[in-house]
């Protein structure tokens, strides 16, 4: 009896799927030619929906993601498993939001798209490799590139479980984009992009696939476990250090997108983070710890993803029509573009892990996840989970900080500028796109069984089960989230209830209060008065700028300018003192060569009187 992926749809499918996504890249490197027009919108619709369609229907039923054994080798090669399902609905669902009239195919949305799509690890790692090579400049995707290679080499290694999480973290940070450096700005963040959500995209799946679906070795072998369990936690420490390095450098960034760019890299890191925990938890033998990490990755990416996408397709239409993103330029939009600046401010509440959203329930599951680690009795096996929370907690800190300051700089108090003061909203056609990933991004935060439901049998293969084995705590339920150790639920369609009970009530009570206030202004101009003919924008020194937040937060951490200041003046002092000693040293040898006979004759005359001296 044939098997349910040996049917003629099973077999289609996939080839359909890759058909669409060779198309797209064809459509791309030709529209990348020089004089080429871009391509019809309707034309690439069509693709991305070619993609999204098979995927959806796969997802659907796990049996039609199955390789064929029907098909020849070379066709059963590059075949499309369930793993990579979820990753190809978000990318989808990108290339669907940026197919804009007038816009050319984007080849490295395409290149990410056949790369997670591929089950194949030779076929994959070549398709990353590419994917850096378009994502980033050359220098940065040298080191990237290079990584991929010997990623590849050891697959088929027997020390492939402890040689391969150095190399998997430098890739899959260079299709990320991550940086360990704080305090970057302008420097080393740059403005998000689709581009950049697709390679976060990517370099998760490149992360999950290595690190857990394709072990070489069995990892019940008393060999094998140890060194993949530490390769998995060395990946999530990382992973915790790039989403704090993001979310430090959106707090510094001086504008908004740069802002939004670092919010991404924290993201990232935390995205990295739970690929590390799922490699933890099938090398321990943990289904269900792996399973959950890999459902908080699926909400980050579906959730969190579509609210940033949707936050960068707004800055794109905020920025045409204000002139500016700078935070220190900008501000007042909200009265000025107040469509365009409340879905601004939904995508930011999505981005920044406010619950009941998807963002909050993917750092539930990572807390809950962490939580479930196994360790040891004494007290040096609890440290390294206590730091694994206190950063968790420290990332989602600074991605609330950092959204509230690129939200009240760019949409409260006064415009600074004429140019920002002749902001309008951009017309409702353009807004249909982004109010549409918000509405996903929503769907997924609230019904968060659905979106795990289509993406079942992905963590299924990640965790390590199949058939029979799968326990009754892997199956997902439709409004509640399991917390991987058991330790309890997570309803955040409930919690929604809740909040919007005790808005209502609170409206209630204010309006039966009937308390007017004392001086009537527009919540976007914060309460201040009119603004004086002398002054037409107001008083920057009143209003909401860039550096409110990030001052606040030197003052609560209790010294950190001192020490910083305290660091910039060593390192100025360490500046100082090897110019000099390079300046000296350059002395000396220049006086040495115009005066080399007179030295030697000094030498000759110094050694002759020394050894007088010293003759019994």
């Amino acid at each position: 009896m044939p098997a349910a992926g040996d049917s003629g749809t099973g077999r289609i499918l996939p080839l359909v799927l890759l058909s669409a996504l060779a198309g797209l890249l064809l459509a791309g490197l030709a529209a990348d030619a020089p004089g080429a027009r871009p391509a019809p919108a309707v034309l690439l619709r069509a693709g991305w929906a070619a993609v999204l369609l098979p995927a959806l229907l796969m997802s659907c039923l796990p049996s039609l993601a199955a390789p064929s054994r029907m098909l020849p080798a070379v066709l059963a090669l590059p075949h499309v498993d369930a793993l990579s399902l979820p990753f190809l609905l978000v990318l989808a669902a990108i290339g669907l939001a940026t197919a804009a009239p007038g816009t050319k195919p984007d080849t490295a949305l395409a290149c990410a798209g056949l790369t997670v799509a591929t089950g194949q690890p030779l076929l994959c790692c070549l398709g990353a490799a590419s994917l850096a090579a378009l994502l980033r400049p050359a220098p940065k995707a040298a080191p990237c590139i290079l990584a991929i290679a010997l990623a590849a080499a050891l697959l088929p290694s027997a020390w492939r479980d402890a040689a391969l999480p150095l190399p998997v973290l430098v890739a899959a940070a260079g299709l990320m984009g991550l940086s360990l450096l704080p305090f970057g700005g302008a420097r080393h963040t740059e403005p998000a992009t689709p581009r950049d959500l697709a390679g976060l995209v990517a370099g998760a799946c490149f992360a999950v696939r290595m690190l857990a679906d394709w072990p070489s070795t069995p990892l019940a072998t008393p060999l094998a476990a140890p060194p993949a369990a530490f390769g998995g936690a060395l990946t999530a420490a990382a992973g915790l250090l790039f989403a704090l390095a993001g979310g430090l450098r959106a707090l510094a960034a001086p504008d908004a997108a740069r802002a939004l760019g670092g919010m991404l890299a924290a993201w990232g890191g935390l995205a990295l983070a739970l690929a590390g925990l799922a490699a933890v938890g099938r090398a321990d033998d943990l289904p269900l710890l792996a399973l959950g990490a890999f459902r908080a990755l699926a909400l980050l990416l579906g959730g969190v993803g579509m609210a940033l996408l949707a936050a960068i397709l707004l800055l794109r239409d905020i920025g045409q029509a204000a002139g500016t993103l700078a935070l220190d330029r900008a501000g007042g939009l909200a009265g000025l573009m107040p469509r365009a600046a409340g879905l601004l401010a939904l995508s930011l509440a999505g981005a920044c892990a406010l619950p009941p959203l998807a963002g909050f329930a993917a750092f539930w599951l990572l807390l809950h996840a962490v939580l479930a680690l196994p360790r040891a009795g004494v007290l040096a096996g609890e440290i390294p989970p206590l730091l694994a929370l206190c950063g968790a907690g420290a990332a989602s800190g600074l991605l609330l900080l950092a959204a509230l300051r690129l939200g009240t700089g760019l949409l409260l108090g006064r415009p600074r500028t004429p140019r920002v003061a002749g902001a309008a909203d951009p017309p409702s056609a353009r807004l249909h796109v982004p109010l549409a990933c918000l509405g996903v991004a929503g769907a997924i935060g609230l019904l968060p069984g659905a979106w795990l439901w289509l993406t079942r049998a992905a963590g299924w293969q990640a965790a390590g089960l199949s058939g029979a084995a799968i326990p009754v705590g892997a199956q997902p339920g439709l409004f509640a989230l399991a917390a991987p150790g058991g330790g309890g639920a997570f309803n955040p369609a409930g919690l929604a209830l809740l909040l919007a009970a005790a808005a209502g009530l609170v409206r209630l009570l204010a309006h039966r209060a009937g308390a007017a206030p004392s001086r009537p202004a527009p919540a976007w101009a914060e309460g201040a008065p009119p603004a004086p003919p002398w002054m037409p924008f107001g008083d920057p020194a009143t209003q909401a700028g860039p550096a409110l937040f990030a001052g606040r937060l030197d003052g609560v951490l209790g010294g950190a300018r001192a020490t910083r200041a305290a660091a910039w003046r060593a390192a100025r002092a360490a500046r100082r003192t090897g110019r000099t000693g390079r300046l000296l040293a350059d002395r000396l040898s220049d006086l040495a060569a115009r005066h080399a006979m007179k030295l030697v004759l000094l030498w000759f005359a110094l050694a002759a009187l020394l050894h007088l001296w010293t003759r019994p």
